[in-house]
């Protein structure tokens, strides 16, 4: 990337140690004329600096005769913008001589800097030269020096920059010099082509540069044929006179250094080019990258990834600079890239918290606060389109509703309702599951979704003996208050369901349908039927991972259905539940293998000894198959005739 160190080029400088040895800056002109008489046998002198102001007469004439007797020096000089008091107008004839002779336009309007003013040496001193530059620098918007202007126009000429016209006379030939609305579309002087109107700095460390102290050279220390042949640039590199700029590889580097860097690029033809089409091809594919990166859920990997994409522009940026000299200007992707992942991460944002404000609302009121948390968390844990899903659903339903709305007043029926349902519908929530509507008197509540729950049986089994729980406390209240007591039936199925979003264009909810769904309510309905408040499906009980107290009641056909289930009562754990579980199993086991004699016995002591309705129920049942025997192929099915 950096221009190698030329041998041939040569900063004579005037620095620190010259301005102690002769003296403030600016010297006397006779001074500049003894350093430049020992410059006589250079191939090329250029100065960066500009004799404007008149001294001692002599000393005028004795600089001007240094240079003329050199014929090697290139003066400098420099454009502005306005004009000032001491401002010496340039003789149009020296700067007709000095600019560009081979010169064509491609448009009426060109895109190169024309300067009004320009600040140039004194007539003698300037006509003595070879030739001259302007040394204005270009720095960018952030104050950084990165270019180097090729040429500017003034009064119709274009005029070149010192380095490019030392490079004419260094090769002696004239630059063909092509101009357009954008400025020098072609620069072309022997091997040395730009297609820009400043050049891109292929910059080195100042240390690459041979650096020789002004004072030396007056001195005469150094050899007398020390600069033959050679190219010698003339600065100022004390820090007290302030020719000093930023650039990307030092925040301070002498001016005269800018015009070796620009020499020394256009000598080596180590000429940055600016491919427009590579950083369109770096651009988009980084566009392309963001746009897959921001559809990652983890934000974490997304700011990873992100950087990753930046330091990746960045390598191949400086790789094309430094193994191709191809210059590629990182900003112009890097400032898009960054804005376009600005409006992709606020895009998301805004998408996600409307989503979750949607999803919020939609939920708040069926699952609790922590379901709430996950799904806003884990949005892609919820399927709102439809999907078949194993889900446990719940039913309950108050007991002798119609009766009981005969006998209180409308108001007071609503508050026993809101009563009943509020503690029902936390306990719900407590289990992790969802309130999926309210049909009456009956609540539907579903496990398993909108997120998935491992162990939803056992939670939609718990959610059943937490609502039988809090009867005593509901009725409690209901006493309390003069109003009559209440009884609840639940039934809890396990199966495959289809879960979603259902309704119409101007009401949907999100529910479960399905023949699981079906039996569930089914299930609570046989709470009458046994005269239990949990009834449970077989496919329920076979899913359960803690060890309830459980007892089969019976296997069913319900109406509508080929297929017997395996129905359970689930009762509260204790001592008078298991004991009651093991006899009523013994007795059901005689029950079903046809034995309904014993049956009907150890049935009639459970009811009576227990006050176990179901047992008693079954011993009628049994009194009913003894006085008419069931077939001979009887399974022990008990068919429902009704739902």
């Amino acid at each position: 990337m950096a221009p190698d160190s030329r041998d041939d080029i040569v900063i004579v400088a005037v620095d620190e140690k010259s301005v102690n040895r002769i003296g403030r800056w600016p010297w006397d002109h006779q001074v500049m004329g003894e350093l430049l008489s020992h410059l006589g046998l250079a191939r090329l002198v250029g100065l960066d600096m500009v004799f404007a102001d008149p001294t001692n007469p002599e000393e005028d004439r004795a600089l001007a005769a240094a240079m003329a007797d050199s014929e090697n020096v290139i003066a400098g000089f420099f454009f502005r913008s306005q004009a000032t008091n001491w401002t010496s107008l340039a003789d149009l004839d020296q700067l007709a001589e000095w600019a560009f002779r081979d010169v064509q336009t491609r448009d009426q309007v060109v895109g190169v800097k024309d300067y009004p003013f320009v600040e140039t040496n004194l007539p003698d001193i300037g006509a003595s030269a070879l030739a001259g530059g302007f040394f204005n620098g270009e720095p960018d918007l952030d104050g950084l020096y990165r270019k180097y202007p090729l040429a500017a126009l003034h009064k119709g000429y274009l005029v070149p920059s010192l380095a490019v016209q030392m490079l004419r006379f260094q090769r002696n030939q004239e630059a063909k010099v092509v101009l357009d609305r954008h400025g020098v579309a072609e620069f072309v002087l022997g091997t040395t082509r730009v297609n820009q109107t400043s050049l891109r700095l292929n910059f080195g460390r100042p240390a690459q540069a041979q650096f020789l102290s002004a004072s030396d050279v007056i001195d005469g220390t150094l050899p007398e044929d020390f600069f033959k042949g050679k190219i010698v640039l003339v600065g100022i590199t004390e820090v007290g006179i302030f020719d000093l700029r930023p650039t990307p590889v030092d925040p301070v580097i002498p001016g005269v250094w800018i015009h070796y860097t620009a020499l020394a690029n256009l000598l080596d033809d180590r000429v940055l080019s600016s491919v427009s089409a590579i950083d369109l091809i770096i651009l988009v594919g980084a566009l392309q990258l963001a746009w897959l990166i921001c559809r990652l859920r983890r934000i974490g990997l997304r700011v990873a990834l992100y950087m990753l994409v930046t330091f990746a522009v960045l390598v191949v940026a400086n790789s094309l600079l430094l193994f191709c000299d191809i210059w590629t200007r990182e900003f112009f992707v890097l400032i898009p890239y960054f804005l376009f992942t600005v409006a992709l991460e606020a895009h998301g944002f805004f998408r996600s918290e409307l989503r979750a404000g949607e999803l919020k609302r939609a939920f708040i009121s069926y699952v609790s606060p922590e379901v709430v948390r996950e799904i806003l968390e884990h949005p892609e844990k919820l399927d709102l389109g439809g999907v078949e899903r194993e889900v446990s659903i719940l039913f309950s339903d108050i007991r002798g509703f119609t009766s009981l709305s005969e006998k209180v007043s409308a108001p007071q029926l609503v508050q026993m309702l809101n009563a009943i349902h509020d503690p029902m519908t936390q306990i719900v929530l407590e289990q992790r599951g969802m309130l999926d509507k309210y049909i009456g008197d009956a609540m539907m509540a579903l496990f398993n979704t909108p997120v998935p729950v491992q162990d939803h049986p056992d939670r939609a089994v718990e959610a059943a003996l937490g609502m039988v729980a809090a009867l005593k406390e509901i009725n409690a209240g209901f006493v309390a208050q003069g109003l009559p007591q209440i009884d609840v039936g639940v039934g809890v199925n396990t199966g495959l369901c289809v879960v979603g979003n259902m309704g119409s264009r101007v009401r949907f909810e999100y529910t479960a349908i399905g023949d699981a769904v079906n039996l569930a309510s089914r299930l609570e309905g046989l709470c009458k039927v046994y005269k239990t408040r949990i009834v449970i499906s077989e496919f329920t009980r076979e899913r359960l991972q803690h060890d309830f107290v459980i007892r089969l009641l019976d296997r069913v056909r319900v109406k509508g259905k080929h297929v017997p289930v395996g129905v359970f009562e689930v009762m509260a754990d204790n001592e008078h539940n298991r004991t009651l579980k093991t006899a009523f199993g013994e007795a059901l086991a005689a029950y079903f293998s046809g034995n309904f004699n014993d049956a009907k016995g150890r049935f009639s002591i459970l009811a009576e000894e227990y006050d176990d309705q179901t047992s008693q129920i079954f011993a009628a049942r049994c009194v009913v198959f003894l006085a008419e025997p069931p077939p001979s192929d009887w399974d022990g099915v008990y068919d429902l005739t009704t739902k």
